[in-house]
């Protein structure tokens, strides 16, 4: 008969994590004691021990070899569960749910990254209103805002002109990582750009291709400037024996040029629009093939001396684009009225922008 000094041995024995069978065989071993495990569990029942459950049962037995205590002190200090699963031979699973029954509060992948130090925390912007509108037209313009994550907003967009990637990796590279490649198409190139979605949250309105409300008469001239960078033009053409200075606005977005047609109107600016292509047109650059899957439209100014107004007024930074500003600003100095007097300085500049793409160099 089993004596009450006993079953407080096997309790203890039981409760540091000992089954019933291997508890009987301590007892037969270390006590000269022998007992069938089965009829153990009902002494010790008896003596008020609550026991295991056979999934307790399972889970202690593949737990045996772990130091939990170990885990719990290791995971403590910051090693992620990743690498406490590949040096100490265990499951993901099993640690985590070692860490939830004692109570261990379990961090989320990228809480334990940053603590781990393998990512950094984005850093925030505050921007201002010009610097916002800017990049906004920007985007809106010729970029893809994508939603990477809850922490990154990743812009892509393609262009054959390097001076272009160069003028937005200069943009970006203040706010986060940005860099562009060659791809296998020839004289291709693509930029990405990955910043913190929290700050540039509203680059993802651009979707919509609508001008927000505080974009206002503080900033619409930036906002102006950008877009003109991404998907617009400054130009100089001739028309008929004489020539003109225009600045054009493209969009597949009609309401969305009726938008900044109103708002220039209202500042006193005359502006034509017209449908450029037609769903299904086709256009080579650079030797390229472009296929229109939409009506594209243009507006555009047509009086000089309101061109030569808003230009002044509208802070572009595309090296292409301030190149051709400057020879409109130099050839309305010099006063000269006939194309004939322009043409070769246009075709100059036209030529050394084109040489730019097929050499695959920037415009300086």
């Amino acid at each position: 008969m089993i004596t009450e000094d006993l079953v407080k041995i096997a309790c203890g024995y039981y409760k540091a994590g000992n089954s019933l069978k291997e508890t009987a065989e301590f007892l037969e071993k270390g006590h000269q004691f022998k007992i069938h495990y089965n009829t153990l569990g009902y002494h010790l029942k008896k003596s008020g021990l609550k026991l295991r459950s056979d999934i307790g049962g399972v889970i202690l037995r593949t737990r045996k070899h772990i130091d939990i205590e170990n885990l719990i002190k290791k995971y403590n200090n910051k090693v992620p569960i990743r690498a406490l699963s590949r040096n100490l031979k265990i499951g993901r699973n099993t640690i985590q749910k070692i860490l939830s029954e004692n109570n261990i509060t379990i961090l989320d992948s990228r809480s334990a990254q940053l603590a781990m130090g393998y990512i950094k925390e984005k850093k925030k912007f505050d921007l201002s209103g010009q610097e916002k509108a800017y990049i906004y037209g920007l985007v809106l313009g010729d970029l893809t805002p994508v939603k990477k994550s809850d922490y990154t907003l990743k812009l892509i967009t393609h262009s054959t002109h390097k001076t272009f990637v160069d003028l937005l990796c200069k943009t970006f590279e203040k706010y986060g990582i940005a860099n562009y490649k060659e791809t296998k198409k020839q004289n291709m190139y693509r930029f990405q750009s990955h910043l913190d979605l929290e700050s540039f949250s509203f680059l993802l309105d651009s979707k919509s291709g609508i001008i927000p409300n505080w974009i206002d008469s503080n900033n619409f001239n930036d906002f102006l400037a950008g877009f003109i960078d991404s998907d617009g033009s400054v130009i100089l053409k001739k028309s008929g024996k004489y020539f003109q200075f225009v600045i054009r606005f493209f969009s597949q977005n009609l309401d969305f040029l009726k938008e900044i047609k109103r708002r220039l109107e209202g500042l006193g600016y005359n502006l034509s629009m017209h449908k450029n292509h037609k769903i299904g047109d086709k256009s080579y650059n650079n030797g390229i093939l472009f296929k229109y899957n939409k009506d594209y439209y243009v507006l555009e100014t047509f009086k000089k001396a309101q061109t030569l107004d808003l230009l002044s007024k509208i802070p572009i930074r595309h090296p292409e684009k301030i190149a051709k500003r400057e020879l409109i600003y130099k050839i309305n100095k010099m006063g000269f009225i006939q194309w004939q007097d322009v043409e070769t300085e246009v075709k100059e500049l036209k030529l050394k922008i084109k040489q730019t793409v097929l050499q695959k160099t920037i415009l300086s």
